[in-house]
């Protein structure tokens, strides 16, 4: 065998080039990224093979123990976005250093046979280079896909073209389209993507060799028919034309105008490679495809800020403690304390059960409450083993770990605990009291789950060698399915705290993001213009059929016509009504419903006591009524279908009566405007406050949190690319002008300087 690179003296016919080998000594490449100096590593090492007589066949692997990673693709840092830059995968560089596609070419053309052992994550680049090759063998740790589609681009290394040629459209359009990132050794054995598998008395590596072996005293004429490139799209096994399928996986994509451009992409290219006479011309036009979505696409641009923003969100460069109970709890072991069986608190033990912690202790007061709660876990776990998310070992080993108690002692010898009580700052402040006696481990992490309060505040019942452990780690609803975490940070709070939370929120599976402490922290700060607003746009334009209504708004901010997930109306049901309700009660804005007083802090703010008797006199608190901005039909669409209302819009009609502009309609636009351009200006002022560090963390929780459309880029990346900060700035100052009483309208001072200096964010 031969390092080919490096000309070792041959001592058997077969060379091995192991892509890690091509990272710069010191660099760190776990993922096997094919950036420039791996692929002019591949360059010169396939090369050297092709000409050392002695050679007769190639393996190409990931590490040359043939553990870890084949590769996860090419290196997304090179992708800039700008006009000389293609990442490496189809324009040529300066210097000599190869494309994916120079390397592509170079495997798929070569006078020896090579073989590609594949092995854990076989992504993008890392799937074309092997789709060149070849054979393809791999062992059960394989995961491969094409997932380009998800960073607003189409694999531009062959995919495109390769992939049809050798497993058909139908696996290619699941594969590509799709962009699927789990098929597996078995599927690509189905579909013949691979030409092996290991068997058990055998790794990967000698499978390989096993394979070069007898490729390397085939005839040469073998090799030809093993190139892709010399191959046509097969017919599809159950008889569908090729042409039929593309129209039929047409159908499912989404507009192209909203977010489909790749998706389109892809499905063009794919079309290309059975419907254009050669392989060349299917490669110009994936080549094409690629450049101008890379070049051209704010979409994809968008795709891309997003996956480099939450990467960024979830990485610390924070040291950790040396040995200190927190480090295994980033590794998933420790005991999980849970105080409060409500929604919330199901939801989080739900998290923390799946990723293996354990003992998880449900703590509720309440006997009844907390059976409830521990039925809902059990059942909601069991109901995930039917649907074949979870295993039945699993399981079986999941449901032992979790116990429940109403004594908050039981929590004496936890690692971790988070607090989901009512959302109450004297409530909360007398647990962590006692939880500061009862917890024994001095560095254990005491946590609140509290979505608007001072975390400083509930800090403070900790003694004062506590407080650096205690930290806000706010999950969103539900618990056990959003994928967003706002790790709030207190002025005690140390960073190796944050680090290890970070660690612990990326173990369960969720996005960290850290942000300082103020009423809301980020999301729920920049939620309340959003809600506010919609509510009084009701006031001003609403009134009879032909004046905005409930659904009017919905459609404008939701799938319909912006693309949140779902409009602040429907959001607002589906969380209850009555959160608001309270948090509004809280800080003695509502009117007393028993002396008729209005709230003390009131003041002249323009506001709408329209949600709170929607509240207080009528019942309507959401979903969970029934009733909410919305009626709920548990007959239709399982309870969740919005069905239109003739009490609120009564009660909308009342409440409009005597705007001067009652009964007219808004278009989707205009309220577009009035309804996220003081949610964009909440967030300049956020970060003008330092309490969210960069733009991208706020768009993550967004993203993740509020249902933004990905391809939007986040609420930042929209104001500054899609909208323009010039334009925001001015419809801002014209609505303030209009509503005085309105303080987000008030121009961030943070805005006014990137627009006078002509800086984005």
């Amino acid at each position: 065998m031969v390092d080919a690179a490096n000309n070792t003296p041959a001592t058997a016919a077969v060379a091995i080039i192991a892509i890690s080998n091509g990272s710069p000594p010191g660099a760190s490449n776990p993922v096997n990224a094919l950036g420039a100096p791996v692929r002019q590593y591949l360059q010169k090492s396939l090369q050297n093979a092709l000409q050392d007589q002695s050679i007769t066949s190639i393996v190409l692997i990931g590490r040359p123990d043939g553990k870890g990673v084949f590769s996860a693709g090419a290196d997304i840092k090179e992708f800039s976005g700008s006009n000389s830059d293609s990442g490496g995968v189809t324009t040529s560089e300066p210097g000599g250093i190869p494309t994916l596609n120079d390397l592509a070419h170079l495997i798929e053309g070569a006078s020896k046979p090579i073989v590609a052992a594949l092995t854990g994550a076989c992504l993008g680049g890392g799937m074309e280079l092997a789709l060149a090759a070849q054979y393809r063998v791999a062992n059960d740790t394989l995961k491969y896909g094409l997932p380009e589609v998800k960073i607003g681009l189409i694999p531009g290394a062959g995919g495109t073209q390769r992939l049809p040629r050798l497993c058909g459209v139908r696996h290619a359009l699941d594969v590509i389209v799709r962009g699927r990132i789990n098929g597996t050794a078995q599927e690509g054995l189905k579909f013949g993507l691979l030409d092996g598998v290991v068997s058990k008395e055998e790794t990967v590596l000698e499978c390989a060799l096993r394979w070069a072996t007898w490729a390397s005293s085939l005839p040469p004429i073998t090799l030809e028919s093993r190139r892709l490139c010399c191959r046509t799209v097969p017919p599809d096994g159950e008889g569908i034309e090729n042409k039929d399928m593309c129209a039929f996986a047409l159908q499912s994509l989404p507009p192209k105008e909203k977010g489909g451009e790749s998706a389109h992409a892809c499905l063009e290219s794919i079309q290309a490679s059975f419907g254009l006479p050669s392989f060349d011309e299917g490669m110009e036009t994936e080549k094409n495809l690629f450049n101008d979505l890379l070049y051209h696409s704010l979409q994809g641009r968008a795709y891309r800020h997003i996956f480099f923003a939450e990467r960024s969100s979830s990485s610390s460069s924070s040291s950790r403690r040396k040995q200190a109970p927190g480090d295994q709890l980033g590794k998933g072991k420790g005991v999980i304390g849970v105080i409060g069986a409500g929604t919330m608190g199901r939801g989080i033990a739900i998290a923390f059960l799946r990723a293996g912690f354990g003992p998880v202790i449900l703590v509720d007061v309440n006997p009844k409450g907390l059976k409830a709660g521990v039925q809902y876990i059990e059942s909601t776990l069991q109901n995930e083993a039917k649907k074949g998310r979870l295993t039945k070992s699993k399981l079986n080993g999941i449901l032992p770990l979790l116990e429940s108690s109403t004594n908050l002692s039981k929590l004496a010898g936890c690692d971790l605990v988070v607090e989901a009580a009512f959302e109450n700052l004297k409530v909360k402040r007398e647990i962590f009291s006692k939880l500061n006696t009862i917890v024994q481990k001095r560095e254990a992490l005491i946590l609140s789950n509290t979505s608007t309060l001072d975390v400083d505040a509930i800090a403070s019942s900790l003694s004062p060698g506590r407080r650096p452990f205690c930290a806000g780690m706010h999950f969103f609803s539900p618990a056990h399915i959003m994928k967003l975490v706002e790790v709030v940070r207190g002025v005690d709070t140390s960073p190796e705290t944050l680090s290890v939370i970070r660690a612990i929120t990326k173990r369960i599976k969720k996005v960290p993001v850290v942000v300082g402490n103020c009423d809301g922290f980020v999301g729920n700060r920049m939620i309340h213009p959003y809600t506010t607003e919609s509510t009084l746009l009701l006031v001003d334009y609403g009134g009879g059929k032909a004046g905005l209504g409930i659904s009017d708004v919905d459609a404008a901010i939701g799938p319909k016509f912006f693309g949140m997930a779902v409009g602040p109306f429907v959001m607002s049901d589906i969380a209850g009504n009555d959160i608001g309700y309270n948090i509004r009660r809280e800080k003695g804005i509502i009117r007393d419903p028993k002396t008729g007083e209005v709230g003390p802090n009131r003041k002249e703010i323009r506001y709408t006591e329209l949600a709170d008797d929607m509240v207080e006199k009528m019942g309507r608190v959401g979903q969970k009524a029934r009733k909410g901005w919305y009626n709920y039909d548990p007959k239709v669409g399982k309870g969740r279908k919005p069905l239109p209302s003739s009490e609120m819009q009564s009660l909308i009609d009342k409440y409009s009566m005597n705007s001067s502009q009652g009964g007219k309609k808004l278009n989707y636009e205009e309220i577009v405007h009035r309804v996220l351009f003081p949610l964009v200006n909440e967030g300049f002022k956020i970060l003008e406050e330092g309490i969210a560090s960069d733009p991208s963390d706020i768009d993550i929780i967004y993203l993740y949190g509020y249902g933004w459309p990905a391809w939007r880029g986040g609420p930042m990346f929209w104001a500054d690319n899609y909208v323009g900060l010039p334009k925001i700035l001015g419809e801002l100052e014209k609505f303030h002008h209009m509503h005085p009483g309105s303080e987000y309208f008030r121009p961030s001072k943070l805005l006014r300087e990137c627009v006078g200096i002509g800086l984005g964010v």
